[in-house]
């Protein structure tokens, strides 16, 4: 592992520049959460006005510390930061924590300063978290690292938490006790001048202390770097991401169909979904799926039993397992009659099993153990609201009791004063949910994953294949759209069924001779997407005559908006029977990526399209196709025939080499791809453009 990361979590001398005597100051504060966490190394702390902080002797300046120092830790005013990471790599220190604040999130001065100061850590080979973050922790016993200013002294568990924000590490760091969230490792990343999730993702893989990966950012520094690893099977421990930002649209102005109907939060769910990192909703999701790896096996299978001593929290956790594509488990006959003798009779031995308000923990006992040893059964959720006469900490205890190789997942509805008792008393301490739909959430995260890792060792192959074409460009592009010879040259080499067509000046069309009829004829404007909406596009001309009058129409058409036409595009007439788009843009974080669905004039109305990364397995193509409803149809419904899936399949496959294997393209569309009605693909609208 890289020694400078490995200082950040595994130091054993700490410098702190700015530890303070002043109490409430984050330079006493920060210097307090490491002592009273009981670090387990040496501690430097560096002030000119004091003697000692803390009991520790204080440095006047970096200087004066003769001893190696593994990390540094800088918490003086902005004003003074330059010249402290000067001293610090004077004396070759390597791992360097800025938390102060006032750089890049503060404006192009803040911006020019953590440039410089960037370069010079970077010139002497050294690492910075930071800057404008609260710190990094270490829970594990050989280190016993808070360097932070929370309050909170968070236990040990085989997480990684990596939040950009420093507000929400804060806020998980002051709910622990509440939440019961235990982590092995904890950094605050704040403006990633250097060190960013990317550096993390490896170094915690690495890391045998670290079981399950987790991630809060706001932004990806490389979307692609991010993600390749895990195509390439470097990263195989369950990642866990939650994004924020969603409502932030693309980078770019959309200047094709494909980018108006992508977003940059599709582009980040499609792609840690095609890669198998698991993207969560909200923090507690996040924190409840790293439990649920942290402390139970994986299921088998999606079928769930729930048991229950009430209905309505039951009937809330049935609507979540739908919804997560999850299945309520049909028990056999042996189980259900062994569930008779048990169960009341006004109660239910179907799944979900209510036992009634009166369970005992014995009850539950008895009854989730008969459920898990049904065949049928891949993981079991255990839901209990207290009534007056039974205790929730004999009921949880006893089911959590129970050894099986299935998850057992329990919900508790229980007095507030159970919570700390459970803290205190509990023998096993296992997470206990407080709603009735988050069981389904995590046991759904963690069969994606399970799925998800299969699935890319099945793929790696492809995958691998296509990431050795990203950085070429098999054609020489002008930049802007390209001209229709070069389109016809690409269409040829990548076997995109181009309509043939004719491209002429307006003024040449009175000229035109040798026309087969009948034809359609569009007016062309590099700067126009929607042809439609200028009246551009004549369909079934019949002859010369007509030909001419809807030339006259669309140029008048274009004087309208105050534009021309620049030329005429003559195609064939093709009987339309389906309509279809793919696309492709190339995203500035996580290359390039591909586009399907319905096409036509109402492509942005419909909104019937899937995207994914242009990394494209077989597997990704059958899932593209089948998840639009165009796709669907496609497949033959209602007793219709299907189309060429086949002929469909390869053409999408070439779209996303096309974009793949030239990096200066940056979108493409064909829009649309007509299916005949003899289902031949006809490519009557294709539109690239390149750097």
């Amino acid at each position: 592992m890289d020694t400078e990361l490995i200082n950040f979590f595994y130091p054993q001398s700490i410098c702190i520049v700015g530890a303070s005597t002043k109490e409430k100051s984050i330079g006493y504060e920060l210097l307090n959460s490491i002592k009273s966490y009981g670090f387990t190394g040496k501690i430097y702390p560096v002030n000119p006005n004091a003697e000692e902080v803390l009991g520790y002797k204080c440095f006047k300046k970096i200087n004066d510390i003769e001893e190696k120092i593994d990390l540094a830790i800088i918490v003086v005013p902005k004003q003074f930061v330059e010249d402290s990471i000067d001293s610090l790599l004077t004396k070759k220190v390597k791992s360097i924590l800025l938390i102060t604040a006032g750089f890049k999130e503060t404006g192009k001065e803040g911006e020019a300063l953590e440039s410089k100061i960037l370069q010079k850590v970077k010139d002497a080979g050294a690492r910075l978290v930071g800057p404008n973050c609260m710190g990094v922790i270490n829970t594990l016993e050989g280190t016993r690292l808070n360097a932070t200013f929370v309050a909170e002294k968070p236990e040990c568990g085989t997480t990684g938490f990596l939040s950009q924000s420093g507000a929400i590490g804060a806020a998980v760091l002051n709910s622990l006790r509440e939440t019961n969230i235990k982590f092995a490792h904890f950094i605050s990343v704040g403006n990633k001048a250097d060190v960013n999730e990317n550096d993390i993702l490896h170094f915690w893989q690495n890391d045998s202390n670290i079981k399950i990966l987790t991630f809060y950012l706001e932004s990806f520094v490389n979307g692609m770097e991010f993600v390749v690893p895990f195509i390439k099977g470097e990263i195989t421990k369950p990642t866990i991401v939650l994004k924020a930002g969603k409502t932030v649209s693309g980078m770019r102005a959309a200047s094709s169909h494909t980018g108006a109907l992508s977003s940059k939060d599709q582009v980040v769910d499609a792609v840690l979904n095609q890669f198998g990192i698991i993207r969560v909703e909200n923090l507690s999701e996040l924190f409840n799926t790293a439990k649920g790896f942290e402390n139970f096996p994986i299921p088998r299978g999606n079928r769930v039993a729930i048991i229950t001593n009430a209905g309505g929290p039951a009937v809330l956790a049935v609507d979540s397992l739908e919804k997560e594509g999850l299945v309520l488990s049909q028990f056999s006959e042996v189980t259900k009659n062994k569930l008779r003798e048990i169960v009341p009779n006004e109660g239910s031995i179907e799944n979900p099993v209510d036992m009634l308000p009166a369970a005992t923990a014995s009850v539950y006992k008895s009854v989730a153990e008969i459920v898990l040893n049904d065949e049928n059964v891949d993981a079991l959720i255990s839901i209990f609201v207290q009534p007056i006469m039974v205790e929730p900490f004999e009921v949880t205890e006893s089911v959590y009791s129970i050894k099986s190789n299935k998850p057992i997942l329990q919900v508790d509805m229980p007095l507030p004063e159970f919570w700390q008792q459970y803290r205190k008393l509990s023998s096993k301490h296992l997470p206990i949910f407080k709603n009735p739909e988050e069981p389904a959430k995590v046991i759904a995260n963690m069969l994606f994953y399970q799925n998800s890792k299969i699935r890319l060792e099945r793929n790696r192959n492809e995958y691998l294949n296509i990431l050795c074409k990203k950085d070429k460009n098999i054609f020489s592009l002008p930049s802007g759209f390209l001209p229709l010879n070069i389109i016809q040259d690409l269409c040829g080499y990548y076997g995109l069924p181009l309509v043939k067509q004719l491209i002429i000046k307006p003024k040449e069309i009175t000229e035109l001779k040798n026309v087969n009829y009948p034809i359609v004829l569009k007016g062309i404007n590099k700067n126009i997407i929607h042809k439609s909406e200028f009246n551009a596009v004549k369909l079934n001309i019949k002859d010369k005559s007509e030909l001419l009058i809807k030339a006259k129409e669309i140029e008048e058409s274009f004087n309208k908006y105050n534009s021309e036409v620049e030329e005429f595009l003559i195609q064939p007439q093709i009987n339309v029977k389906y309509e279809v788009l793919i696309g492709g843009y190339r995203d500035p974080s996580f290359g390039p990526i591909i586009m399907f669905g319905s096409g036509g004039k109402y492509v942005e109305i419909i909104c019937d399209t899937a995207i994914k990364s242009a990394f494209l397995s077989g597997e990704d193509l059958d899932d593209m196709i089948n998840s639009t409803a165009i796709g669907k149809i496609l497949m033959g419904v209602r007793g219709e025939p299907t189309c060429n899936i086949n002929e469909l399949k390869k053409i999408i496959k070439s779209s996303a080499e096309l974009i793949v294997e030239n990096k200066d393209i940056l979108e493409f569309d064909i829009n649309p791809l007509i299916i005949d009605l003899d289902n031949n693909f006809h490519a009557v609208d294709i539109r690239i453009k390149s750097k």
